[in-house]
């Protein structure tokens, strides 16, 4: 009986560490095939990485982050996400912001429009590497004001996730979230945004310079805001003529998707009949599932949320999150 106490305590364990192994390849990208490639964009040399699948290429995306000073991996967050992409045939490349890892310049004196070149410029590199393919491009968040100003001269298709239409709309439904979540009532959040945006303004406004930056914000960072604060993607909705998937979360924090996805369904919907525009239930802003992983910062996941992460790799996204974009950009290649 000691014996086979023993032989299945083995048993346990070896099956134990199979399965975190075997979860914790959705983190690895070194096992896949890759190629590092480079752009010049206004005298700034670029730098990625595309990653290839094991078999056919029939798709490939660029992925283009959101806010901050964001290395081509998202310091291995962007993983999973590349795991399945390329389980699917999907060939991914992603690269450094200027300023971040081995690219050059310095991501904070670029506008929204300097991020469209940016992106076009790739876009352009891949069609030449990979000639007949289905290019197109994945953004999150602040991508929102910048995939949009692409044309069909650019790219096949296009992919958002979270993206706001405003950037001071999305502010003050930021600022109203964190306010509700500590617990402000209401009107006390409503008398707090207006001071908010009497700041702002003074802040950032006309004749607002360095030094009127709010308190703990570096003079690159305030003129980074001030120079995009007031973007808004209606106008490059309004004539967008590619395809786009565009995804929220129900539960997203950061963007209303509610009141964007209804904009973007009133601009988009009827324009071209792959277009889809989704709410996934269970979702953060970054498609994550709510239940666990739902924080305006991603510095403000516990331990144990972070340990999870690790653990559950692509099982980590809400249900559907990841096959909803693999599929569909499966289907538009096919039906090219």
């Amino acid at each position: 009986m000691k014996l086979r106490a023993v032989l299945m305590a083995g048993l346990v364990s070896a099956l134990a560490a199979g399965v975190m192994l075997w979860r914790l390849a959705d983190h690895d990208l070194d096992r896949r095939v890759s190629e590092p490639f480079g752009v010049t964009v206004s005298d700034d040399q670029l730098s990625g990485t595309i990653w290839l699948p094991d078999d056919t290429v029939i798709a490939v995306v660029a992925i283009v982050h959101g806010d901050g000073a964001q290395d081509r991996t998202m310091a291995g967050g962007y993983a999973p996400m590349i795991n399945v992409l390329l389980d699917r045939g999907i060939a991914v490349a992603s690269w450094d912001k200027p300023g971040v890892g081995s690219s050059d310049g310095n991501w904070l004196l670029q506008s929204m429009s300097d991020r469209t070149d940016e992106t076009r410029s790739v876009l352009q590199f891949l069609e030449e590497r990979f000639e007949g393919a289905a290019i197109g491009a994945l953004g999150f968040s602040q991508a929102g004001w910048v995939l949009p100003s692409l044309t069909n001269a650019d790219a096949d298709f296009l992919i958002l996730i979270g993206a706001a239409v405003s950037w001071q709309d999305q502010g003050e439904y930021f600022t109203r979230v964190r306010l509700r979540r500590e617990g402000l009532g209401e009107q006390e959040i409503d008398t707090a945004l207006a001071e908010q945006d009497l700041e702002d303004d003074r802040a950032f406004g006309r004749k607002a310079t360095a030094d009127d930056a709010p308190v703990g914000m570096s003079p690159e960072r305030w003129r980074f805001v001030r120079q995009n604060r007031g973007v808004d993607s209606r106008q490059a909705l309004s004539s967008l003529g590619l395809p786009l998937l565009a995804l929220w979360g129900a539960e997203d924090l950061n963007v209303d998707p509610t009141r964007n996805a209804a904009i973007f369904e009133e601009m988009l919907g009827r324009k071209d009949s792959a277009t889809r525009i989704t709410i996934l239930p269970d979702a953060t802003h970054g498609l994550l599932k709510a239940s666990v992983y739902n924080c305006q910062l991603s510095e403000d996941w516990s331990y144990y949320a972070v340990a999870r992460y690790l653990l559950e790799g692509r099982y980590a996204f809400a249900p559907g999150a990841l096959d909803t974009i693999s599929d569909w950009v499966k289907d538009f290649a096919e039906s090219r």
